[in-house]
């Protein structure tokens, strides 16, 4: 746990009731003097707890407790607030910088989406506006669904949402390319009956405990889960995890069974499971009304 800490960098904690954190080189407080914490309002939270340089907020998993408390102790998303680490006997938060896009800027990254798929040339990232260039580690998701079902999506990190969007795109053009026959044609001729979505995958807790009753607490409905291993990383999307009937550990295993892995992958020290939410940038509604074809992912 500590050594989590550290490599968090979390030097300042206010704690709630019932959480012990013990850490050389970690200031604990008592989150009491936080007037932000009874309220429902995550904002003011975060803002009090920048002005006083904290770190994070601990608290004890389902607590009762009202406002922005209870929902942090009951695992919820909270805007404003990331998860960072996530045990049975704590929930460490941050604040943090959530991404403000303009419907213009929207419509954009969905436009030049749709070109890309069509088989434009990649644009020079320089050409994209500047809150699409700031440096920060994102992942983005690229989507092609008709009539609301899911068909192809590929995700791709990168150190700027322009970045990891150009790596997305030609690593899902290129899977449709593999997958052509299946597929029902190129993606250049079905291209006008999708849809084109783009969204943020934001990590919201790396899981410390990945026994069954914790990830099934922690993975609410508002969380996909994924898994960190070696080089490579795997997840299930928020509402895949919704549907799986064996609940979000189940959907979890079937995910390392899919990558060939052995449940026991997930106490290896080279691994890493976390749980994320996923956040809209842009849509490009197909153009054209739909035609029946395989239903291929």
């Amino acid at each position: 746990m500590c050594a989590a800490l550290v490599q968090h960098r979390i030097a300042h904690v206010f704690a709630t009731d019932g959480v012990v954190l013990r850490c050389d080189g970690v200031q604990v407080e008592s989150a009491r003097a936080l007037k932000g914490l009874a309220h429902d309002d995550a904002d003011a939270l975060a803002a009090e707890l920048s002005k006083v340089k904290a770190s994070a907020i601990a608290v004890y998993p389902e607590r009762a407790g009202k406002g922005v408390e209870g929902r942090l102790a009951r695992l919820e998303h909270v805007y404003g607030l990331r998860g960072a680490l996530l045990a049975p006997r704590f929930a460490l938060y941050v604040p943090t910088h959530e991404i403000q896009l303009s419907d213009r800027e929207r419509q954009a990254l969905a436009y030049v989406t749709r070109a890309l798929f069509r088989g434009a040339r990649e644009p020079n990232v320089a050409s994209f506006p500047a809150s699409l260039r700031r440096v920060e580690r994102v992942e983005v998701m690229v989507m092609l669904s008709q009539h609301g079902e899911p068909r192809l999506w590929r995700s791709a990190r990168g150190t700027s949402i322009a970045r990891a969007l150009l790596t997305a795109a030609r690593v899902a053009r290129e899977r449709w390319r593999e997958r052509e026959q299946a597929m029902g044609g190129p993606l250049a001729q079905r291209l006008g009956e999708l849809d084109v979505e783009v969204s943020l995958l934001s990590e919201d807790g790396v899981l410390l405990d990945t026994q069954r009753v914790f990830v099934d607490r922690a993975i609410t409905q508002q969380h996909g889960v994924g898994f960190d291993h070696r080089t490579a990383w795997h997840y299930v999307l928020p509402d895949d995890v919704a549907k799986n009937k064996q609940g979000p550990f189940g959907a979890l295993s079937q995910q390392l069974e899919a990558q060939g892995l052995p449940l026991s992958t997930l106490q290896a020290p080279d691994t890493r499971v976390y749980r994320f939410v996923s956040f809209p940038l842009g849509q490009s509604k197909a153009p054209f009304p739909p035609t029946a074809s395989p239903d291929s992912r």
